[in-house]
C-alpha cells in the first residue's frame, strides 16, 4: 500500500496511511502542552521512545508504559476525536517494517490517568462525531472498519459488518463457477470468458480464505474464494 498524506484539520481530522509524508506542522511530536481534560490549562505531554518499540507517555502527572511490539515509535499528535464533550485524544505514531504492521495508539486524559483508547491500523477518517474509519488494503480494495468512541468506558469499539463493501470491476480470463452460498458447493452460475463481472462485497473471515460476492453479466449472484477470482479475472486493480 502506497504511502498517503497525514493531515489533522482544525474541524475534521482526516488521517490516510502512514505520516510520513504529511505536512511539516502535522508531523509528530515528542512533548507539547495542550489542554486535553477541557479544565482550561495546558497539560504538559511527553513521549519517551526506548527500546524494541516500548514507550513511556506522559500527560500531567500522569504516566504510561506503552509497548508497539517492536515498531519505530515517531511521536504523537493531538486529535479530537468527538467535538461535542470537552477532551482531546493523544495519538501515539508506530512505524513498523511493512505499511500493513504501522500501528496508531490512542490514549486519553481525564485529569488523573491516562486511559488507553485502543489501537489501529490507520485513523482514515475522523471527523469529531466520535466515529473513527479504518481503511485496510486488501489486495485491490480498501476494507473500511468503523470504530465508535466510548465516552464512559474510555474505549474505542468496533462495529461488525458482516459483510465489506468492495465495488470494482473485472473481466473474466478463464471461466469459473459462482457459488450459492459461502458454505457448501452448489453453483448458481459460472462465468464465461471475456464477460464483465462486478466484485460487489466480500466476507472476511478471522482465519482462513476471503469470499467475493460477485455478479455476473447475465446479473446473478454468488461467492468465490478472492484466489479463485484474482486467478482467473483481469482488471483488478491490484497493487502492492
Amino acid at each position: 500500500m502506497k504511502t498517503s498524506l497525514l493531515a489533522v484539520l482544525s474541524s475534521a481530522v482526516l488521517f490516510t496511511g502512514v505520516p510520513a509524508a504529511a505536512q511539516k506542522n502535522d508531523e509528530p511530536v515528542t512533548s507539547a502542552q495542550v489542554d486535553l481534560d477541557g479544565d482550561g490549562k495546558a497539560d504538559a505531554v511527553s513521549l519517551q521512545a526506548g527500546e524494541d518499540g516500548k514507550f513511556t507517555l506522559k500527560a500531567g502527572g500522569a504516566t504510561l508504559q506503552g509497548n508497539a511490539s517492536g515498531n519505530e515509535v515517531r511521536g504523537f499528535t493531538v486529535v479530537d476525536l468527538d467535538t461535542s464533550d470537552k477532551w482531546k485524544e493523544l495519538l501515539v505514531h508506530t512505524l513498523g517494517d511493512m505499511d500493513d504492521d504501522h500501528r496508531f495508539f490512542l490514549y486519553g486524559y481525564d485529569g488523573k490517568a491516562l486511559k488507553p483508547l485502543g489501537d489501529v491500523r490507520a485513523l482514515t477518517e475522523a471527523k469529531g462525531n466520535g466515529i473513527v474509519l479504518v481503511d485496510t488494503w486488501m489486495g485491490f480494495w480498501q476494507k473500511r472498519d468503523k470504530y465508535t468512541l466510548d465516552r464512559k468506558a474510555w474505549k474505542l469499539v468496533h462495529v461488525p459488518q458482516e459483510l465489506y463493501a468492495v465495488g470494482v470491476e473485472a473481466t473474466v480470463k478463464k471461466s469459473f463457477p459462482l457459488a450459492q452460498g459461502r458454505t457448501g458447493s452448489a453453483v448458481v452460475a459460472t462465468t464465461a470468458q471475456g464477460t464483465k463481472v462486478q466484485v460487489l462485497a466480500a466476507s472476511v473471515p478471522a482465519k482462513g480464505e476471503v469470499l467475493y460476492l460477485v455478479k455476473s453479466s447475465t446479473g446473478l449472484l454468488g461467492w468465490v474464494p478472492g484466489n479463485v477470482l484474482v486467478e482467473s479475472t483481469d482488471g483488478l486493480p491490484l497493487a502492492g
